[in-house]
Order: structure tokens, then sequence, then C-alpha cells
């Protein structure tokens, strides 16, 4: 299979390598040091925490004029839209593109460019970053993917590739409605990226602050309800199980949204708390805690979309 990953950073890096591993032809879209290390090296490092491989795979700035079968879209959601644009040459009459992104709006993005019928809705629970130039680092997450079509129901096509992943190793669930599990997922980041985040601390230390615990609910609670005006099959059960999920994560554990705050990088604060708050006045559902989380963060991605490139 022929794969283009849209995006080299840690989840790219992490399920496009396992892809590689496996002996797909794969193709990394990256940029600056960590572009020109896995072009030196051939490929990549990815170390996760059941162990180091390196992965086969070329690399460049932007697809070049062959098609791929499997487009894979983990850039952050701010650079959607560019990708989307960025990665056409790559998009034939049968490529599936599968966005593993945050955030509940992206594959409408790729949708309105390339057709709802292409575009596959995906989520996944990990942590992994870049670690140097050419080395990703996968260290924590249950590192399980559900992905499904984004217009719903089950195909032939989506069988066939969570076979395909599976065998490369992705820990992987077909489903028949991603959009509710991107919003089930998007519940759960919300709270966990935002308070991490907001209290620049570990999620042992959130749990243990009666306060702080109870604003995590909050976030969880806001999502719901929003998600549930807009028409997605949400319940108080999904509430229960993040709650669930929050108490068992190792003490330690942080978010994406976390390190890229303490690293000085950009933030997707606009498609998670801020497309909270956006959809929830749309639907008339308070969101307090989602804006208090986004207000605080705003000022911190401003910061660094006002910084020149490195």
């Amino acid at each position: 299979m022929r794969v283009t990953v849209m995006g080299a950073g840690g989840l790219g890096g992490y399920y496009g390598g396992l892809l590689a591993r496996a002996g797909h032809e794969v193709t990394f879209i990256a940029r600056g040091v960590h572009l020109e290390a896995i072009r030196r090296q051939g490929g990549l490092t990815v170390r996760a925490v059941d162990g180091e491989w390196f992965a086969s795979a070329a690399a460049a700035e932007a697809p070049a004029g062959h098609p791929s079968d499997l487009i894979l879209f983990t850039v952050k959601s701010y650079d959607t839209e560019t990708a989307a644009e960025l990665v056409r040459p790559a998009v034939g009459p049968e490529t599936a593109l599968l966005s593993l992104q945050n955030g509940v709006d992206n594959e409408e993005t790729l949708a309105r460019r390339y057709g709802a019928d292409r575009v596959l809705g995906g989520l996944v629970y990990i942590l992994a970053t870049i670690q140097a130039p050419g080395i990703v680092q996968q260290s924590a997450g249950p590192r399980a993917v559900t992905f499904g079509e984004w217009r719903g129901g089950m195909t032939d096509r989506v069988r066939h590739l969570e076979g395909v992943l599976t065998e490369a190793g992705w820990r992987v669930t077909a489903t028949d409605d991603a959009v509710r599990e991107k919003w089930v997922k998007f519940a759960f980041i919300c709270a966990q990226a935002g308070m991490t985040a907001l209290t620049r601390l570990p999620i042992g230390e959130i749990r243990a602050a009666p306060p702080t615990w109870e604003m995590f609910r909050q976030i969880v609670e806001e999502v719901v309800a929003v998600g549930r005006a807009r028409g997605v099959r949400l319940g108080p059960e999904v509430v229960d199980a993040h709650l669930k999920l929050a108490r068992q994560l190792e003490a330690d554990a942080t978010s994406s949204l976390h390190y890229d705050l303490t690293h000085g990088k950009r933030l997707e604060s606009e498609a998670l708390h801020g497309t909270v708050v956006r959809y929830g006045r749309d639907v008339g559902v308070p969101t307090p805690a989602c804006a208090a989380v986004y207000a605080a963060l705003l000022p911190h991605d401003l910061r660094a979309r006002a910084r020149p490139p490195a």
C-alpha cells in the first residue's frame, strides 16, 4: 500500500512508522530539521513504550504526483486547510483520506475539498512527540485507534483497511458511526488537554485537588451537552467513562496541548475549547468551563503565532 503521512510529528511518526515497518511504501511530509534528518537517515526512529525500531521511509516537503492508497492526516488542526491543499497531487480516484487529528471538524474541511465519500474519521488515545530530529517518542496512552466512514455506515473499504492496519501493528477498531466516536474522544481531550495545560500539571495533581477535578468533570459535561444538542448520540455514560479513564491514567500523564504550551508552540485551542464555545453559542448551551480554558490559553497561542518561524 502506498501511504502519504501528512505530518511526521509524534502521531504521524508512530503510526506511519508502523506501516513502514510492515513493508508499506510510506512517505512522510515534514519540514525543517526533522525533514532533513529523515531524508539523511532514510527513515525515522520510533521509540515506543514496548520497544524501538527504525522505519525505512521517504520524506518530502510536499507530495509528488503519484496517487496514494491512503493519506494519513496527522497535522495540527490549525494546519488542516493548508495541508488539505498541499496533498492534492497525492489524491487519486481511489485514495482514502484518514484524519487522526484532534477536534471534530477537520473531516469537514477534507470533505469540502475532496468529497465526503473519500474521507474517513479516526481518533486515537496516545501521547507521542518528536524527541529529536528524525526521532519520535511514544510515551503514554493505550494507542487504540477507532475509525470509520465520515458519512456513516460500515463499508468493505473500512473492513479491508482495518485488516491491513491490524497486520501492521495498529490497535484498531472499525466503527459505523465515526462522528459519534470523534465527539466521545473530543469530550475527553478537551478535559484532559485543557486542565493539564491550564494548570501546567499532570493529571495526578489535578485528581488530588477537588475543585480542579470538578472542573475536569464540568468540561466533559459541557462537551457532551453541546454534542447532544447538535444531534450526536451522547449520553451521561460518556461522562462516567471519561472520569474512570482519567482516574486510571498514570499520575504523571499530561497531554500534547500541555507539551505545546510548555514548549512555546502553537496551540490547538481554537479546534478544542474554541470550537466548544462557538458550537455552544450556536445551540444555546452554556460552556463556562470551556470558555475559561479558551480565554486563558488563547494569549499563549497568539504569542506563538506571532513568533517568527525557527
